[in-house]
């Protein structure tokens, strides 16, 4: 029997991944910087003992071990039964107090999205709009000088910047007048383009907005390169993307093995061993699908085709309509409903609060009519597929609340499919009640507290900021929830969600509605088994219990003894997916 103490790096076939530990900075993703992840199989039946053990089953669950065997949890109970059960060849890993729990689970964000911005202009961390033209800049110059293609940036925040607004055309004039020069908002809702993409979509004063979208505009009504919403977005796409390749990112377009390579091991090295892509369009799923068929995705990944493209993905594509293949299925469809609250554009049932340069603001608007959705829901509920729904907010909450109670109770199999709101910034408790009754999940974007809790308190309020992410007011009403990061839009870091939902703290230090906190159970229970249940895996992953799959994740320290300021201090030492280590800090 081969011992091994959880920390040792003497092995030959231990190569560490780099990237910071979370602290009280902002948190840097750093995609680009990870090294190629080392996969090590375990021996066929592996003993774990020594440290905590978060079965997630109960919290005072306390094991003494666990035994996994051919990539599932066989034994969990006294150490002294599980080394009488062991075999002549089985190993044991000594955690030397460190925790041992279930892997998290991403409910919602975009994993080949995500791997495809690595390769743009990193526009994250700019605080000026000079700092971004600079940024386009030094790309500009490290290209060969007959290369005209276009110039993508991505994850810039305004919030962030010192002037306080949007870059304009006119800003990224001074990148290029000659080559498309494009910036997207970190919400991916909004985006600005220099005078080559407006001039080359065709837009004046005299353009309308496209429904569902809007353009930013001078004083005397001139598009100033704001594009506001994916219809608005598109109008720069024939410039951008003229052979249709980039998917729902025009011009972005990355080989999809290094943008999924990429993804994964982000994903890993942050404990998460099954992940979503929560908007595919047709290019999209057959890149994925691509990879799947060629090496496997690398992890699990659940695919929600974008229903503005059409309900055909599972005619498409049959082979993934059922169990994973090369780590790939498909969930069901994904509807966007609205826009995104920091960026005002998320619909909403009473004005934005007033601010500098919009003194007289609206409620924002959705993305498509109520008609329009209740087709796209009937289309899909006719399929038996689930739906998951973006709402940002409260009036695009009551669109598919509403519409999920007329058509569930004409169609049943709309609700025996667990439909989910994504995100749910801004559900308000009368509809939290309706969701329970209709078992309509809240896939809560917690993390917004801490990035953008200082921008809503001042877009929507003192009463209506500090409720933004509500999930205490959903677990109190009985609504199952689940948190995500929406990943590229923040990283997909889980113990910072964690951390954020348990704490409720800005980037500025303020308390965003204390009153919303949940426990550090709860938050453990939402993206592990709570997550399991949203994506009807329940019997298979989210607890360590027998004859669950063997997707681990080992801790630096128990979250249920850390006091919860610390608990984005921890550290993932070592991902596990199926029984194989699949990454090691």
């Amino acid at each position: 029997m081969r011992t091994t103490r959880e920390g040792d790096t003497t092995s030959a076939e231990h190569r560490p991944l780099s990237g910071p530990t979370v602290g009280a900075d902002l948190p840097r993703d750093t995609i680009g910087d990870t090294q190629p992840t080392t996969r090590r199989t375990l021996t066929v039946e592996t003993l774990y003992h020594s440290g905590p053990i978060l079965t997630m089953v109960e919290q005072d669950d306390a094991p003494e071990a666990v035994i996994v065997r051919d990539g599932r949890i066989a034994f969990v109970g006294p150490l002294d039964d599980a080394r009488a059960r062991l075999g002549a060849d089985a190993a044991e890993v000594d955690l030397a107090g460190r925790a041992l729990m279930p892997s998290f689970i991403d409910s919602h964000g975009h994993l080949l999205q995500h791997g495809a911005l690595a390769a743009l202009v990193d526009l994250e961390h700019a605080t000026s709009i000079d700092d971004i033209v600079a940024a386009f800049r030094e790309r500009l110059d490290q290209r060969d000088a007959d290369d005209r293609s276009p110039l993508i940036g991505a994850k810039y925040d305004p919030n962030l910047l010192a002037e306080g607004r949007h870059p304009t055309r006119f800003d990224l004039d001074a990148v290029s007048t000659a080559l498309p020069v494009f910036a997207l908002h970190r919400s991916m809702h909004v985006a600005v383009g220099n005078s080559v993409l407006v001039d080359g979509a065709g837009l004046t004063a005299e353009t309308p907005d496209p429904e569902g979208g809007r353009f930013g505009r001078t004083a005397d009504g001139t598009p100033d390169g704001y594009v506001e919403e994916h219809p608005a977005m598109a109008a720069f796409a024939a410039t951008l993307d003229p052979n249709g390749s980039g998917g729902l990112l025009p011009g972005g377009a990355a080989d999809p093995s290094t943008a999924v390579s990429l993804a994964v091991q982000d994903y890993l090295r942050h404990g998460i061993t099954t992940a979503q892509e929560g908007a595919a369009d047709p290019t999209g799923i057959g890149d994925l699908v691509g990879v799947a068929r060629s090496g496997g995705i690398g992890l699990d990944l659940v695919c929600y085709p974008v229903v503005q493209s059409g309900t055909v993905a599972y005619d498409a594509h049959p082979d993934f309509a059922g169990e994973y293949v090369g780590g790939l299925r498909l969930g069901g469809y994904k509807m966007i409903l609205d826009g995104s609250p920091q960026a005002r554009s998320a619909w909403m049932s009473e004005p934005y609060a007033a601010i500098p340069g919009d003194e007289c603001p609206g409620c924002a608007y959705p993305i498509h009519s109520a008609e329009q959705v209740e087709t796209y829901v009937r289309e899909v509920a006719a399929q038996g597929r689930q739906l998951i729904v973006h709402c940002n907010g409260d009036a695009a909450a009551e669109l598919w609340v509403s519409t999920v109670e007329r058509v569930g109770a004409e169609v049943p199999a709309l609700l025996e499919v667990r439909p989910v709101m994504i995100h749910a910034q801004t559900v308000r408790d009368d509809q939290l009640e309706r969701m329970a009754q209709l078992d309509m999940i809240a896939s809560i974007f917690s993390v917004h507290t801490w990035f953008w809790g200082d921008v809503h308190l001042r877009n929507f309020g003192p009463e209506r900021g500090r409720r933004v992410s509500p999930a205490r007011s959903a677990l109190d009403r009985g609504v199952r929830i689940t948190l995500h990061q929406d990943s590229p839009v923040t990283p997909p870091d889980m113990l910072l969600t964690i951390w954020a939902a348990v704490n409720r703290i800005s980037r500025a230090g303020r308390p965003v509605g204390l009153e919303q906190r949940i426990s550090t159970w709860e938050a453990l229970r939402a993206v592990t088994t709570g997550a399991a249940y949203q994506y009807g895996e329940e019997e298979t992953k989210g607890l360590i219990r027998e004859g669950m799959r063997a997707d681990l994740v080992i801790l630096s320290g128990s979250p249920l003894t850390t006091v919860p300021q610390d608990l984005r201090d921890l550290e993932v030492l070592t991902t596990i997916k199926d029984g194989e280590v699949v990454f090691e800090a």
